[in-house]
């Protein structure tokens, strides 16, 4: 006999499901090794039912969330659920699988009860270094044997104990050992954690009754989902943008997009846009289709949508293969920029349709900042890594909000000031909200951010800085947020130079730089801004008195 769950118990279940993935993020960013981890929360977390259908999840960092299912859907059908038991933990970075670069480590833990498979929970976090060919988080790989070591789906536990085999392999390719395994430990404990709570779930309320409770879940979230598309008017909408250049030439990469809205089902299809490059700003289909659903996500119109199996149902992804969105092998996928745009393009896209629902150009680049060398204190070496905020685009309901994380990212944090200089030799003499950045409008674009920085020793440094020929844009005529750009300034170059990509540039001790991110984009025309509203910014030094 079928057993149908009464309301309160399936929300009180779907609400447990992401508790658990709440107390497994503070589970690893107290016990990782890296700040890139337990500062920033470079990382992403999910519960899975046997069938790897998505249960709950930290909502963290939302990119990687939503790509979670490619990597675990490739191991189950590599080891076949046989082959699996109480203690296994699976591991997989391969780009073309996960979506993610070479980086992002996908640490997965089988759920079981004797020879039963209950479900899985996956956490993917960026490991600090697995063997790239330059430190760091390089911008001039040319192919995917650059990029580091790369691995399809492989058991890294077996009943809880270490396969030292494969451990022995990826210590020996990463530059930083110990932070490795602190960083790889801290995931496992983490599952270990969301195990210890699934199983008690289980106790709770049988698995019978989690399994309906599932099915409802689901069901209900695909409907509202369903409505939403239904309410957008059956029609094909595009949108095309460039990022900057891939690193090799100064060609721009095309991104087009087509969003298709029939009935209740939205199809988006990335035909038209570049084929792959030789630079690394090419990415897995999964990670395309991991930005589609973040763009509806961001689309749906609550602050918190319900995030499972039933989300995505009605949408459909379509990448050309060998395509800047569905890379083939030996393709390069360090910095797959160009998704973060298509999350921007499929906004743009409907923004006609749905003026009350969309942003303005929203961050969309990760801004990083990598420095390198030896601490004169300590006498050994040093790699930081950083992204930094933008403006978030104007919308509808009232001006961008300042200094935020990139549109892919959620709860990624900044690195704190003090963190950075307690770990590198290196002064932050400024970081403050850029004047004059947010894009004008009857709603003003979110400020950017301007940091900058000084060498206390010889070091290099590497960046990577998108988003200046496309920079993120005003609706409904509101005017473009301020384009993205480094200033380095040095003995032979005191007036200063601008970059935006290079590879490990030289800094000499005294030398500076000022990183300045993008505004968001405005919402509206100017001329129907209020006065109050203009003398407010004046008087807030968000806008000169000149602008």
């Amino acid at each position: 006999m079928s057993i149908t769950p009464d309301p309160i118990t399936s929300e009180v279940v779907r609400n447990a499901y992401n508790a658990i993935a709440d107390d497994m993020s503070a589970m690893i960013a107290r016990s990782a090794y890296s700040p890139i981890i337990y500062e920033a929360h470079d990382y992403g977390i999910a519960l899975f039912d046997r069938h790897a259908r998505l249960l709950g999840q930290y909502a963290g960092l939302p990119l990687f969330t939503g790509g979670l299912d490619a990597g675990l859907r490739a191991t189950i059908e590599r080891y076949g659920l046989s082959d699996m038991r109480a203690g296994d933990v699976f591991t997989v970075n391969d780009t073309y699988i996960t979506g993610g670069h070479l980086n992002d480590v996908d640490v997965i833990g089988v759920i079981a009860e004797g020879e039963e498979i209950l479900g899985f929970i996956a956490i993917r976090a960026h490991w600090a270094d697995i063997g790239t060919a330059e430190p760091g988080f390089p911008v001039n790989s040319r192919n995917i044997f650059q990029e580091g070591v790369r691995w399809g789906p492989t058991r890294i536990m077996q009943g809880g104990e270490w396969v030292w085999d494969v451990i022995d392999l990826l210590c020996l390719n990463s530059r930083v050992p110990k932070t490795l395994m602190g960083d790889l430990k801290a995931q496992i404990a983490a599952i270990r954690l969301g195990n210890e709570r699934m199983t008690w779930l289980k106790q709770r309320f049988g698995q019978e009754v989690l399994e309906a409770c599932a099915t409802q879940i689901f069901d209900a979230t695909d409907g509202k989902f369903r409505a939403f598309i239904r309410s957008i008017p059956d029609g094909v909408y595009t949108a095309q943008g460039v990022s900057d250049d891939d690193g090799v030439t100064d060609d721009p990469v095309l991104s087009k997009v087509t969003v298709t809205i029939a009935g209740d089902r939205m199809m988006v299809d990335t035909a038209g846009s570049s084929p792959q490059r030789a630079g690394n700003l090419n990415t897995g289909y999964a990670n395309t289709v991991s930005a589609v659903r973040l763009a509806l996500a961001l689309l749906f119109p609550a602050s918190e949508p319900d995030i499972n199996d039933g989300s995505f149902r009605a949408i459909e992804v379509l990448a050309e293969p060998g395509s800047i969105y569905a890379a083939e092998a030996p393709a390069p996928c360090m910095r797959p920029h160009p998704v973060m745009l298509l999350i921007d393009l499929i906004i743009k896209s409907l923004s006609d349709v749905l003026p009350d629902h969309v942003a303005a150009g929203l961050p969309g680049d990760s801004w990083n900042i990598f420095l390198m060398g030896v601490n004169p204190a300590t006498g050994k070496r040093f790699t930081s890594g950083e992204a930094l905020d933008g403006g978030w685009g104007a919308s509808a309901q009232g001006d961008g909000p300042s200094a935020i994380i990139h549109s892919a990212a959620g709860d990624f944090r900044n690195m704190p000031v003090e963190t950075l200089e307690h770990r590198t030799p290196v002064r932050v003499n400024r970081l403050e909200l850029g004047r004059d950045s947010g894009g004008a409008g009857r709603f003003r674009g979110g400020q950017n951010v301007v940091k900058e920085y000084e060498a206390l020793t010889d070091m290099t440094v590497t960046l990577h800085f998108d988003r200046s020929k496309t920079p993120e844009w005003g609706l409904f005529g509101g005017e473009d947020g301020a384009p993205s750009k480094v200033t380095v300034y040095n003995e032979d170059k005191p007036e200063g130079f601008i970059v935006r990509k290079v590879e490990q540039l030289p800094l000499r001790t005294g030398d500076r730089f000022v990183a300045e991110t993008g505004g968001g984009g405005g919402y509206g025309p100017l001329s129907e801004r209020s006065a109050e509203a203009l003398a407010a910014d004046i008087a807030d030094g968000i806008i000169s008195r000149a602008a």
